[in-house]
This record gives C-alpha cells, sequence and structure tokens, in this order.
C-alpha cells in the first residue's frame, strides 16, 4: 500500500515560503498554479491515459518507469496534486514513487526502502524522465485532445527549503497551456464553414534590387521600364523565330532521325524559354505572379510580382510583394500562417494560399485586390 501524509492543512501552495519550484539545474520556474478547474476525476483520468500511451513507446528506461510509477500514485490518490495543498502534502515523495515501482515492475531495490537511496536516484533519473517527457510531449498533448481533456499536464518537482534533510516532492501540473505552448482544436473545426481569410503584405529585406522593387516598383513608362520592355520583346522574337527555324529545318529533314533531332531540339528550347520566363506572360495576364528564382529568398519561394496603376500614371508599376494570412484551420498568427503560392495542377494558371502546416489540405483562394480568400479544400 502507497503511503501517504496524514497532514491535512490547507494553503495556498505558491504562497508558502517553504515551497520553491525549481528545475534540474537549481533555477527557479514559474509557480504551481491550477489555470482551469481542478478536479481529482480528471487528474486521474489524465494519469489513466498518460500510463496508456507510454506502452506505445520504444522508452523502456527506468526514467520511464518512474512516469509510469507516478501515473499509478496519481490514478490511485489524485487529491495529492491538488493545487490547495501545503507544499508539506503536495505531490509524492521519492521513496512513494519507489514503492510504485516495486509494485508495478518488482524491480525497485534500495529505492522503496531506502531513504538516502531513493532521494539519490531520483535526483539521477528525474532529469532524464524530463527529456523523455520532451520528446513525447505531443504524443501526450494527442492523446488527451482526442479524449476531450482541456487541462493540459507538465511534469513537476516541489523543492522544500533546508539542509540536507530536504525532500523534494514530485506530480503533475496541470494548466490551460503547457510550457507556453497554444494547441488549438482543429478536429473541432467544421471543414464546411471554415471563414475566409483575410491577407496581409509583409515587409520584404534584401539587397538593393529587392528592396526598390518592394518600396519603389518599377515604374514601366520610365527608362527602367523601358529597357525591361524591349528585353521582354527581344526575347520573345528571338523564340518565335527560333521555333521557325526548327519547323523549316524539320520539314527539309532527309530522314526520321534527323527530323526527331531537330524536334527535341526545339522543342527543349521552348521548354527552357517557358521556365525561365513564363512568369512575363502570367503577369501581363493576371497582374500578379509568383516571382522568378532570382527575387526569390533563400529560405523560401513566397515573393510575387504585381501590377498596379497609380493615379495619373500611364503605365503600370511593378512591386515585388509578399502576403500572408492565419489559418482559420490550424490557428495562431505565426505558427499557422498562410503564404501565396502556384496553384499547380489541380488551379492551373492561379495563386492560391497554403497552409504552412498543411499545405495540400488547407488551400484558399487569393484575390491580391481585395486581399481576402475563401477556403477551396
Amino acid at each position: 500500500m502507497i503511503s501517504t501524509d496524514a497532514s491535512s492543512t490547507k494553503a495556498a501552495l505558491t504562497n508558502e515560503p517553504m515551497a520553491k519550484v525549481t528545475s534540474p539545474d537549481g533555477r527557479k520556474q514559474t509557480t504551481n498554479r491550477l489555470d482551469t478547474d481542478w478536479s481529482e476525476q480528471q487528474s486521474r483520468q489524465i494519469a489513466s491515459i498518460i500510463r496508456q500511451l507510454t506502452t506505445g513507446w520504444k522508452e523502456r528506461s527506468r526514467a520511464a518507469q518512474m512516469l509510469v510509477a507516478l501515473c499509478d500514485l496519481v490514478e490511485q490518490e489524485p487529491s495529492r496534486l491538488d493545487p490547495g495543498n501545503d507544499p508539506q502534502v503536495w505531490g509524492f515523495q521519492a521513496m512513494e514513487i519507489g514503492e510504485a515501482l516495486q509494485e508495478r515492475f518488482n524491480d525497485a531495490g534500495k529505492w522503496a526502502t531506502d531513504p538516502v537511496s531513493a532521494k539519490e536516484r531520483m535526483s539521477e533519473h528525474w532529469p532524464k524522465l524530463e527529456e523523455i517527457w520532451e520528446r513525447q510531449e505531443a504524443t501526450i498533448l494527442d492523446g488527451l485532445q482526442d479524449a476531450a481533456i482541456e487541462p493540459r499536464p507538465s511534469l513537476h518537482r516541489l523543492a522544500e527549503k533546508g539542509g540536507s534533510g530536504k525532500r523534494n516532492r514530485y506530480g503533475f501540473r496541470f494548466d490551460t497551456q503547457a510550457d507556453g505552448v497554444t494547441r488549438q482544436d482543429s478536429a473541432s473545426v467544421d471543414i464546411r464553414d471554415v471563414r475566409p481569410v483575410r491577407y496581409r503584405r509583409l515587409d520584404i529585406s534584401g539587397n538593393r534590387l529587392v528592396r526598390w522593387m518592394s518600396d519603389r516598383g518599377l515604374y514601366l513608362g520610365g527608362w527602367g521600364g523601358k529597357v525591361f520592355l524591349s528585353v521582354f520583346a527581344l526575347l520573345l522574337i528571338f523564340t518565335v523565330f527560333w521555333a521557325w527555324l526548327v519547323i523549316v529545318a524539320m520539314g527539309a529533314s532527309p530522314s526520321a532521325v534527323t527530323f526527331l533531332k531537330f524536334g527535341l531540339k526545339g522543342g527543349l528550347t521552348i521548354a527552357m524559354f517557358y521556365l525561365l520566363f513564363a512568369w512575363l506572360l502570367r503577369l501581363v495576364a493576371n497582374r500578379v505572379t509568383v516571382a522568378p528564382l532570382l527575387l526569390q529568398p533563400w529560405s523560401g519561394d513566397d515573393y510575387l510580382l504585381e501590377l498596379r496603376k497609380k493615379d495619373g500614371a500611364k503605365r503600370n508599376t511593378m512591386y515585388l510583394v509578399r502576403y500572408t494570412a492565419n489559418c482559420p484551420i490550424c490557428g495562431e498568427h505565426g505558427e499557422d500562417a498562410i503564404h501565396v503560392a502556384s496553384g499547380r495542377l489541380e488551379f492551373f494558371g492561379r495563386l492560391v494560399g497554403r497552409c504552412d502546416r498543411a499545405p495540400n489540405a488547407h488551400v484558399f483562394s487569393f484575390d491580391h485586390i481585395s486581399q481576402k480568400g475563401r477556403f477551396l479544400r
């Protein structure tokens, strides 16, 4: 039978001067506060789910066994983790965890009988347990989410002030957020009723050309625009002339092999030209397109070229722009942003917004004029 403390004194856990939350390196952490309504039944259910999840892990170390033993203790006496408890009775001592190890695995040795040995082994294995918890936290939170449990557990240790006779106490704390990580229940979002997104422009940093294209733009009626259009026209004329030469050469081919060689060379040339300069055609047709590779940053491919006509201007101005939005399915800003990319074959000829977390599942339309988009699939 697991031993318990006889004291029933109640006090605010975080107001007790002897109770300090410490990390393995001795630094103080946040106090053990409860951000949601705490209940024994929910604590027992959380411990049961964590213990069941551990059966699917590859962890077979003593630290992993400690977690199972701790879950057993919480299932038996969930009231010990009440955040209103006095720090001297909150949680479980090292020997109690040793007794649970002996009962569960029959392999605890002096851990369950010698206070000094129990303290030394807990000090040795607790940091290892924290490492396991960090690796498996996503699995734990997903398991709790599937069970529709709101509080999120995290490992917790209380260290009493005093000399060598002090006794640390161990358990879980239950908060709305675990380790500051916010998790939104994406499963609760009805995929048939996803709200529209609102795109916003992002600042673009880079070399002088990139900054100039972003801030001032390239006015196509000035000398820079004329040079740009002249180069584009020359490339178009060269492509048409080359295609004509290939067709003539194919018609005058003395053999089928020569005919195929000319056809292959012409086809490869046209394909290469399309890959390098098709963005110009799309820009003219749609007034917005994905920027060519030379203008893209090393870390992404969401820079766009956009044509705008300023008030009173006779010609368009070409800008380098970037848009983002918050995914209404995934949630939080920053972690689950939408970036604008090619529509590929499914949405051929269009730009779409793709969620960074699920780029092929959460796809939204993109309108660079209204800066709005609706859910596509």
